[in-house]
């Protein structure tokens, strides 16, 4: 029998969560980006080899709330930590020590293992130092040092939750690395290049809706439009004479054409919906449900 069950992936935003699932999985599924609050959703990532099937599920990074949205986010956020198998607690080792997340697993049942992340940024005595509080916070949970995009530790992390996961059946088949939809995979890479390529004020107001997705003979097409909540964000996502949208498409269509593995043409249009982050409608449409 093979060794299965859910992981909660939960810390705060910006902490390398998303990271450490993607070297895990081997290949890049979930968005990352140098900006906190990449992933919106519990994401369900699937790792699977010929001993065990782990999925992942990826929170959004617990965050000061704003709006109808960030409320929803956070909750999402704490709530995916019930009915696991296994916590990973993702640490930022180069931050200052914030023990509130900490406070809250104090509490759990459930097995923590936390990814002590990020420690190739931070000096070794000073690294150590945070981490030793952290494990006299969380005496019974296992702690692992690691660098996500350096790649170090990671195998230390999957083979523990291995060894803790109850035997049983595929929740999933083996052929795919999320339950998500094609188009919630796509609107998520845009997403990202829009995090990675815009200014500090503009990422956190954007929602991509993907209107369609069309397989031609010679490759996919995607058409989405790009919402924002100011006339004024919707002037630098188009940039000047359109440069940065046309950056947007071009990057996107490379990481959508690299995930799928076929040519991609993406079409983008910029369109505003004031304050939609706290409006029902809004929030409904692009997937976040404010009554779970």
């Amino acid at each position: 029998m093979k060794k299965v069950g859910f992981v909660c992936v939960y810390g705060r935003a910006n902490a390398g969560k998303s990271t450490i699932i993607n070297k895990i999985l081997g290949f890049k599924l979930l968005p990352v980006s140098s900006k906190p609050q990449t992933t919106r959703d519990n994401v369900k990532a699937i790792y699977n080899d010929e001993e065990s099937q782990i999925v992942f599920v990826d929170t959004p990074g617990v965050f000061k709330p704003h709006g109808k949205l960030g409320s929803i986010l956070l909750r999402d956020s704490e709530s995916a930590k019930e009915g696991v198998d296994a916590i990973l607690y993702v640490i930022d080792a180069s931050e200052v020590p914030d023990f509130s997340l900490a406070e809250k697993l104090q509490k759990q049942d459930t097995p923590v293992f936390v990814a002590f992340n990020k420690i190739d940024l931070v000096k070794p005595d000073i690294g150590e130092e945070r981490l030793k509080r952290y494990q006299e916070m969380l005496p019974k949970a296992t702690f692992f040092r690691c660098s996500a995009k350096e790649n170090y530790g990671i195998e230390e992390i999957l083979k523990a939750l291995k060894e803790i996961l109850p035997e049983g059946e595929d929740y999933y088949p083996e052929d795919i690395a999320s339950d998500r939809p094609k188009e919630f995979i796509i609107s998520e890479i845009i997403r990202e290049k829009c995090m990675r390529l815009l200014s500090a004020e503009v990422p956190h107001s954007i929602a991509i809706d993907v209107k369609s997705v069309e397989q031609e003979k010679d490759g996919m097409e995607v058409y989405a439009d790009v919402i924002v909540e100011k006339e004024s964000e919707k002037a630098i996502v188009i940039g000047s004479h359109g440069d940065m949208v046309s950056r947007i498409s071009r990057y996107s269509e490379k990481s959508i054409g690299e995930y799928f593995q076929e040519p991609c043409y993406v079409k983008l249009l910029v369109k505003v919906v004031p304050d939609w982050r706290n409006s029902d409608k809004y929030l409904k449409k692009f997937g976040y449900d404010e009554e779970q």
